[in-house]
């Protein structure tokens, strides 16, 4: 079984391969997953890890809002 964090990975790579309709779908997979990896981190006393999904969750923000907000719309 697949872990929030791979979970959230595979979506973001997907956004890549994904008809435009797909995309804001699929970015929002992928912020779901990492939010829930993050709220686990959080509760298993993980603040290193938390600040590390944090970041890659924002880096994904990041990159739909330059490449793909606007797409498929």
């Amino acid at each position: 079984m697949k872990t929030e964090e791979e979970l959230g990975e595979a979506a973001y790579e997907a956004m890549y391969d994904a008809l435009p309709h797909q995309v804001k779908d699929l970015y929002d997979d992928a912020c779901a997953h990492f939010r829930k990896a993050i709220a686990q981190a959080r509760d298993a006393a993980n603040p290193a890890d938390a600040a590390r999904l944090t970041a890659r969750l924002e880096h994904i923000a990041a990159v739909f809002n330059g490449q793909f907000r606007g797409i498929g719309t």
